[in-house]
């Protein structure tokens, strides 16, 4: 199955403006990808010396070979953090204020996960039947819970969120491909594993229309959290107990 594509209007909203200049906290180069074919100018933040060689090789995009939690510029240099997919990936009690630092005055950070809609009628049936083999089936654990992180960040005390609807086309084929690849395709003997691909098979053939595929439904969960350089810049103040130095 393709991958999902994400909506144009997101990625707008994720960058604020046009033509900023961006750090992109990177694990894989599709969202870099999309960002350089929008004319932003990016520098791309990835611990893999591989797909740092691939960032470095696309127009408008400089890899830095780091981590989020010691980003290796100097202060406010850029406009836009971006992080899709990969916010539950680092520390963020570390990673956060190093972001913070980074940012320039009145610049996000722009967080995004793609997770599939279950509320479409045709998959709460898909998700019904395969929880008769495995009561986990379809429950991905996306890594967005880490979102709500931003809201208790004091680097961050203004957080906006948006959710952006995405349909990705999907064949018959294409879903008997993703149950093969459920865990619980593994566990099943030949028998059962025919049964429940026929049942998928009537599934699909029930839901769909003649001459049509089945649109297999995703929300692109979108924040933009607005950083705050206070607790960088702040006053250091010492507290009473500090004064008292024994001779």
């Amino acid at each position: 199955m393709a991958r999902t594509a994400i909506p144009t209007e997101a990625i707008d909203w994720l960058a604020v403006w046009s033509g900023v200049r961006g750090l992109v906290l990177a694990h894989d180069a599709a969202f870099a990808r999309l960002l350089s074919d929008r004319d932003h100018t990016l520098f791309a933040l990835t611990d893999d010396p591989r797909l740092a060689e691939r960032l470095d090789a696309r127009d408008n995009v400089t890899a830095l070979l780091a981590r989020p939690e010691a980003i290796p510029t100097d202060p406010f240099q850029f406009e836009v953090v971006f992080v899709h997919q990969g916010l539950h990936r680092y520390n963020l009690d570390q990673a956060l204020p190093q972001i913070a630092r980074v940012l320039r005055p009145g610049g996000c950070l722009s967080a995004s996960y793609l997770v599939r809609d279950d509320s479409v009628p045709w998959v709460r049936r898909l998700s019904a039947l395969l929880r008769r083999y495995d009561p986990m089936a379809m429950k991905g654990d996306y890594g967005h819970a880490s979102l709500e992180r931003l809201r208790d960040s004091r680097y961050f005390p203004e957080v906006e969120d948006r959710a952006f609807r995405v349909w990705q086309p999907v064949s018959r084929d294409d879903l008997m491909k993703l149950v093969m690849a459920q865990p619980l395709a593994r566990r099943l003997d030949d028998g059962q594993l025919a049964q429940l691909l026929d049942q998928v098979g009537e599934l699909y053939d029930g839901a769909v229309r003649p001459s049509e595929s089945l649109r297999l439904p995703f929300q692109l969960l979108a924040w933009r959290a607005w950083v705050s350089h206070e607790e960088l810049t702040g006053p250091v103040e010492i507290p009473d107990s500090a004064l008292n130095i024994p001779l």
